[in-house]
């Protein structure tokens, strides 16, 4: 079975390769004249703050290469399946924060609700919204809650120009229901955005913050890149999120490779991040996937350079992105990781007897699947 699902995956790359290819020679994406005066431009393209010439970007050619040749990585863990991660269903009343607290509750991949609030008013965020899925990749697990259903959403931040990242018609579906979003894009999107008609947005350069109420949101850096088309290849930047409420900090990482920029993030914010969202999955095989995206391992040594308090995985069990299985970066995960004698579900939301938070090197990590929420308080 697993090898019919990995030749399935073979033939779906290959189409998808080549259509992308050929779709993307008849359409390109609009460029900021003015991204050259952007002090993380230079070159001719964005870049990263360690070197990167290994983020140049994949060519169609370079996925056919991966999926022909390899080579494969072996299981990370015993007895794989291809089982889905579990969707606790949601309605719009448990999104919402109550009163002195911070509410995290996670999507899928790397989209992330985070309520706030404070004397009775509630700022709402989302990162990088998707509620399909992107073009030839099929969506594994439905969403916890039916979009139609969502509460009012203040802030909606995206990190980076990539697809399964920066999704159009989600971005156009938020703003006919939000007629005052406020869309936080990375510097050099801004002629991009109007002709995707997604109304008034800003385009960020690194440290720049957005606030409302209480809540504070500062664009960070990742290690990273980009491409929307074929002709864009790092003509828009990429980042991270930082969300101060409550006086507490959530981490948003968006998706990134691992580099020194973790360890000047937490130099930047010179306080302890309470909750850091990190990428695990499209880890696999990691000769391709490593310079762009971190795994388990790495995810657990940036939650240490972050100074965090705690990790919750994003970026898995949602879209067939790597050679890893639905499941596979959690199990990964686990099994880094101790566990106290009895279940510990404080902030869990909603609490279970049968889960309990893991820990590694001080570093508390959430047992959460898609639509589990963690308080802060």
């Amino acid at each position: 079975m697993l090898q019919e699902v990995q030749n399935n995956n073979m033939s779906l790359i290959f189409h998808s390769a080549a259509l992308v290819l050929a779709f993307s020679f008849f359409y390109c994406f609009p460029l900021d004249p003015d991204r050259i005066k952007s002090p993380s431009y230079r070159e001719g393209r964005y870049h990263n703050l360690d070197p990167d010439e290994e983020l140049q970007g994949k060519s169609p050619l370079a996925i056919l290469r991966w999926k022909v040749l390899g080579p494969k990585d072996p299981p990370a863990v015993e007895g794989l399946t291809e089982e889905l991660p579990t969707v606790l269903e949601r309605n719009s009343k448990d999104l919402l924060a109550p009163e002195g607290k911070v509410r995290v509750v996670w999507f899928g991949h790397a989209t992330v609700w985070i309520s706030s609030t404070k004397n009775g008013k509630t700022v709402n965020v989302l990162t990088d919204p998707i509620f399909e899925s992107p073009i030839l990749v099929s969506r594994l697990v439905k969403l916890p809650i039916p979009k139609e259903d969502l509460p009012t959403v203040d802030f909606v931040v995206v990190s980076h120009a990539h697809r399964d990242h920066l999704d159009r018609d989600t971005l156009r579906y938020l703003r006919s229901k939000n007629p005052d979003l406020q869309i936080l894009l990375p510097s050099g999107m801004k002629s991009f955005s109007e002709e995707e008609n997604l109304g008034p947005t800003i385009s960020q350069e690194l440290g720049q913050i957005s606030s409302k109420e209480s809540v504070k949101i500062t664009f960070l850096p990742a290690h990273h890149w980009s491409r929307m088309g074929f002709t864009d290849t790092n003509q828009y930047f990429w980042g991270s999120y930082s969300l101060e409420a409550q006086g507490k900090i959530v981490y948003f990482a968006g998706d990134t490779g691992y580099s020194s920029h973790f360890k000047n993030i937490a130099e930047r914010l010179g306080k302890p991040v309470d909750l850091a969202l990190l990428p695990i999955g499209a880890y696999k095989p990691r000769w391709f996937m490593k310079y762009a995206h971190i795994g388990p391992e790495e995810a657990l040594i940036a939650s240490k350079d972050l100074n965090a308090k705690s990790f919750a995985p994003i970026h898995w069990g949602t879209f067939p992105l790597g050679d890893d299985l639905p499941k596979e970066p959690m199990l990964d995960l686990k099994q880094r990781l101790s566990f106290p004698s009895s279940p510990d579900t404080k902030g869990i939301y909603p609490p279970s007897d049968g889960v309990s938070w893991g820990t590694k090197d001080g570093v508390k990590i959430v047992p959460w699947t898609i639509g589990t929420g963690i308080d802060l308080e």
